[in-house]
């Protein structure tokens, strides 16, 4: 029978007791779970550090292509050259750039420069840049697309296909105003002697540029002379054409050799074209009719190259076949605005491509300093 006497006057089944001097290397635990650990009896060992990773030259030569095109284009954003960057040189640049920083992702040791060069070549591009520019450009009002050729077309004093010798033979702009006053008074005069017309003069006389046909204003212009309206309206169709006709004696009389053409009677213009400009396509029924003939004072604007003919126009508003009412509500508006009858005659020249005496020297200096032919 065990009994617990046993264990406790013998030591059978305890360890054994340590050797003398005690154990070697024995941890040692501190007498309290507080206390301060003890430190270790030897230093441990430091890692041995890795050897550097070089760069591949492909990389660096990636990362110096991308900073390099970004260097050029942030000097042209500087110089506001919006075409220039937009060239074809730059874009073919950015494609061989894109290539060589895309191949460097690919290389061993160079990923690291060339998602650098990548970065750089997102933020800084042609697209970028040049959308930066054309937006200072704009703001600034300096940027207009022209190339150097561009601006020197739009300085052409003439007018394309016109040729300038004959624009210096043609009769200037004072000319022609006085032609025009002449042929205008030779028929208010026929007209007022055979059908007691009174006239009424509406507004002054009028010049605009003409376009040289590159894209500028030429030193020629055009004139719109006073217009001459009368004061009693034109009612039936035999009248109508009796006034023409009256019209037509008189400018060939005065050397004008093509005579009056009927516009609201047109063969080559639809009827729905005519139901909307005159109010109908029978002239019979028309609100308006529209005559007109060119008028030239020499025979140089039958040549090749020669200015464009002035032009004559006679006019007559009818509004008893305005069923509509458009016609009438546009006379009234012009009525208003500087005295038009609504309704009438209407006398109106238009003297086209001409040079005023004044710009005579200066054009003939222009033409000599252009480079276009």
């Amino acid at each position: 029978m065990v009994t617990r006497s046993r264990f406790v006057a013998k030591h059978d089944g305890a360890p054994p007791t340590p050797p003398p001097g005690g154990y070697q290397r024995a941890r040692q635990f501190p007498s309290s779970p507080f206390a301060p650990e003890l430190t270790m009896p030897f230093a441990p060992r430091e890692p041995e550090p890795k050897p550097a990773r070089r760069r591949h030259w492909f990389g660096w030569a990636a990362l110096g292509a991308a900073a390099g095109l970004a260097l050029v284009l942030l000097i042209q954003l500087a110089m506001g050259a919006t075409d220039t960057i937009y060239g074809t040189t730059m874009i073919a640049l950015q494609l061989v750039v894109a290539a060589v920083v895309i191949a460097a992702l690919f290389v061993p040791n160079a990923r690291f420069l060339g998602a650098i060069a990548l970065t750089v070549a997102v933020i800084l591009n042609v697209g970028t840049i040049g959308a930066a520019s054309a937006l200072q450009s704009s703001a600034a009002g300096t940027y207009d697309g022209e190339t150097v050729r561009d601006k020197t077309e739009q300085e052409y004093p003439g007018i394309r296909d016109v040729d300038p010798d004959l624009v210096l033979q043609a009769e200037s702009l004072e000319q022609m105003q006085a032609r025009f006053d002449s042929l205008s008074e030779a028929i208010r005069t026929e007209l007022t002697d055979r059908f007691g017309f009174t006239w009424v003069r509406i507004g002054e006389g009028s010049t605009r540029p003409e376009r040289n046909g590159y894209g500028g204003e030429s030193m020629l212009v055009e004139y719109s002379a006073p217009v001459w309206a009368t004061e009693q309206p034109i009612r039936t169709e035999a009248q109508k054409r009796e006034v023409m006709a009256a019209i037509d004696d008189g400018l060939l009389r005065e050397g004008v050799y093509w005579p009056l053409y009927p516009l609201n009677a047109d063969s080559g213009i639809t009827d729905d074209s005519l139901d909307k400009l005159y109010g109908s396509a029978d002239p019979a029924t028309q609100v308006v009719w529209e005559w007109y003939t060119e008028v030239g004072g020499t025979d140089l604007m039958y040549e090749s190259g020669a200015p464009d003919p002035s032009l004559f126009y006679a006019t007559i508003t009818d509004l008893t076949h305005d069923d509509t009412g458009v016609f009438r509500q546009r006379q009234e508006a012009e009525n208003a605005s500087d005295g038009t009858p609504l309704e009438g005659l209407q006398l109106f020249f238009l003297g086209r491509q001409l040079l005023s005496e004044a710009d005579r020297e200066a054009f003939e200096q222009a033409i000599a300093d252009s480079p276009i032919d």
